[in-house]
C-alpha cells in the first residue's frame, strides 16, 4: 500500500488513530489524569508527540476530533485534559522553555482551516488578549511554516482569512497597536493587512448584528456548548452559519 493511500485512510476514519486511542483511555481513566500517577507519565509524551505532529501536518479532521474529546475539560486550564492550553515546542523552536498553545501555532503558521476550527470551538474568546493572536497573524516571521504539499505562497491567503475570522470573533480589534509594532520596525506578513479587518472593529460602532452573534456566542461558551449547541438553536440554518463563523 502507497503511503498517499494510508495517508488517506488515517484521514477519512481518523477514530482508529492511535492518537485518539490514547485520549480514550486517559478520559476512560480519571486517576491518569494526576501527576505521580504510572499510566499519565506513560501517555502524555505520547499524545503531545502526536498533537505537535497533527499540528504541523496541517490536519483539520484530528483537531477537530481532539476538541470533541476533551472540550469537556477545556474550562479548567489546570486540567491535564485540557490539551488546548498546554503547551509543546514546535519543530522550528526546540527549546523547552519556549513552549506556545496550539491557538499561538497556529496563527503563527496561519493554517486558516485550523484556525477556523479552534475560534468555532471559542477557543479565540476564551484568551485573556486576543490582540496577541491578531499581532501573531499579521507580524509572525513566515519561514516557521513547516507544511507537507503545501505551497509557501498560501500563507499570504491564509493569513487574510485568518484575521477576516478575527473580525467575526472580535468586537475591537486594536488597530493602533498593529501600527505601534510596525513603528517598532516589524514587517507584516500581507502589506494590505489594513483591509481585512473592519472599520466597525477599531473606528466605527459594531454593527448590533454582529454583537447579537457575540452575545449568543458568549452565552453558549458559558455553557461549554461551543459549537454544537448552535444547531440545536431554533433559528434559520443561515443564522446557524453566522453564529458557527462560516459567514
Amino acid at each position: 500500500m502507497s503511503k498517499s493511500t494510508k495517508l488517506c485512510r488515517k484521514t477519512s476514519c481518523p477514530r482508529s488513530n492511535i492518537f485518539c486511542n490514547l485520549l480514550d483511555k486517559i478520559v476512560k481513566r480519571p486517576s491518569l489524569q494526576f501527576l505521580g500517577q504510572w499510566g499519565y507519565h506513560c501517555y502524555e509524551p505520547r499524545i503531545y508527540r502526536s498533537l505537535a505532529k497533527i499540528l504541523r501536518k496541517g490536519n483539520p479532521d484530528f483537531v477537530e476530533l481532539l476538541l470533541k474529546k476533551t472540550k469537556d475539560y477545556v474550562q479548567d486550564r489546570s486540567c491535564n485534559l485540557a490539551l488546548i492550553w498546554r503547551t509543546f515546542t514546535p519543530v522550528y523552536c526546540p527549546s523547552p522553555l519556549s513552549g506556545i498553545t496550539p491557538l499561538f501555532y497556529v496563527a503563527q503558521t496561519r493554517q486558516s482551516n485550523i484556525f477556523k476550527i479552534l475560534l468555532q470551538y471559542g477557543i479565540l474568546e476564551r484568551e485573556k488578549n486576543p490582540i496577541n493572536i491578531v499581532l501573531t497573524i499579521v507580524l509572525y516571521p513566515s519561514r516557521v511554516r513547516v507544511m507537507v504539499d503545501r505551497e509557501l505562497a498560501d500563507i499570504h491567503e491564509d493569513a487574510k482569512t485568518c484575521l477576516v475570522l478575527c473580525s467575526r470573533v472580535l468586537s475591537v480589534i486594536s488597530v493602533k497597536e498593529i501600527k505601534t509594532q510596525l513603528s517598532l520596525g516589524r514587517h507584516p506578513i500581507i502589506s494590505n493587512w489594513f483591509d481585512y479587518i473592519p472599520s466597525t472593529r477599531y473606528k466605527d460602532p459594531c454593527e448590533l448584528l454582529h454583537l447579537c452573534r457575540l452575545t449568543i456566542r458568549n452565552q453558549l461558551l458559558t455553557n461549554n456548548m461551543l459549537p454544537d449547541g448552535i444547531f440545536s438553536l431554533l433559528i434559520p440554518a443561515r443564522l446557524q452559519n453566522y453564529l458557527n463563523l462560516e459567514i
